[in-house]
């Protein structure tokens, strides 16, 4: 998984007159330590950020590295359990990786600044290299139909997942999806629980709930905390394909305005707390609302769970299933 903030750690070193190159977790198997798209940025002096296996093999890319912006040529090198150079540098998980090292000048730097821009803006953008000749292309989310590789594509950013595709000349998709937005309606004890485990996940996290006495700076901090009523303000939200909704109420008051709005959007989630029961209740004031089977109610993975850190997990397992595998 692609981290922005390496790719802006590699503008702002150009700008310092570095020559740098980047790393990038092309394919894994197995018990590989970081996912596809995880990346390593490296200047001519070794330095580094970023990470493409935790430690294992950080040196063995680094050297590589320092050559590759001598040379100006790309390097597919690949670690696995059965290479003696890959015990050598302590990949001994399990995993087999291979790590793709490309040298970034002028062109390359443009695409980097173009990724960037697109993030900041909310567009989601692929990154096309060609695994031999190192060469580059971008498509925006919105230019996907027609392309060569539209499916490929297409599923890369529903399932926010990068990975190579094709057996010869081998093409590697690098998926950049916007940040992921969790809105929680409800300032209870139930999202002050979901909050920190949404954070660490990666989320930019909302809460909204009219009542002042729950929505307070107190009781949630670290989030953007709106203390109105939720159908005032929701239209002015971009509940765009990366955007998570839950709402954890209990009240109709509030809890059902917000979800007619969250139903008309593109929201890849939306939960709804409340028994089996209560459920049934909101489906049948809500009947005149189109795709209401939508809503994940009684919310969450059904693991049983009792008591809000319980819940928070299963809410944020089932928004993960769903962000993942589509389910």
């Amino acid at each position: 998984m692609s981290d922005p903030s390496i790719l802006k750690s590699a503008l702002k070193w150009l700008e310092e007159g570095r020559k740098i190159a980047l790393a990038t977790v092309v394919q894994t198997w197995g018990s590989a330590p970081q996912p596809v798209g995880s990346q390593l940025l490296i200047d001519s002096a070794g330095e580094f950020l970023g990470s493409v296996s935790g430690g294992c093999v950080e040196g063995a890319v680094i050297t590589e590295a320092i050559e590759v912006i001598e040379t100006g040529k790309p390097s597919l090198m690949k670690f696995g359990v059965a290479d003696e150079t890959a015990w050598e540098v302590g990949l001994a998980c399990g995993g087999t990786i291979r790590v793709f090292v490309e040298s970034i000048e002028q062109l390359k730097a443009e695409n980097l600044k173009a990724i960037v821009k697109a993030r900041r803006g909310r567009v989601a953008m692929a990154q096309i290299t060609n695994l031999d000749s190192g060469e580059q292309r971008l498509v925006m989310a919105p230019d996907v139909e027609g392309d060569p590789l539209a499916v490929e594509l297409a599923n890369g950013f529903r399932f926010d997942k990068s990975g190579v595709v094709g057996d010869e000349g081998e093409v590697f998709i690098n998926i950049f999806n916007p940040a992921l937005k969790l809105v929680i309606v409800g300032a209870v004890h139930i999202a002050q629980a979901v909050v920190p485990i949404a954070l660490l996940t990666g989320y930019d996290v909302t809460v909204i709930d009219p009542r002042g006495a729950f929505a307070s700076d107190a009781r949630f901090e670290g989030v953007q905390l709106i203390a109105e009523w939720p159908d005032e303000v929701l239209d002015g939200f971009d509940l765009d394909s990366r955007t998570a909704f839950v709402a954890l109420t209990h009240d109709p008051k509030i809890d059902d305005p917000a979800l007619r709005i969250a139903l008309a959007s593109q929201c890849f989630y939306i939960g709804a707390l409340g028994s089996r029961r209560t459920h049934a209740a909101r489906l049948e004031r809500l009947k005149d609302v189109d795709n209401l089977e939508r809503i994940d109610g009684p919310i969450g993975l059904d693991i049983g769970g009792r008591g809000a850190p319980e819940i928070a997990i299963s809410i944020m397992a089932k928004m993960t299933s769903a962000l993942r595998q589509g389910e």
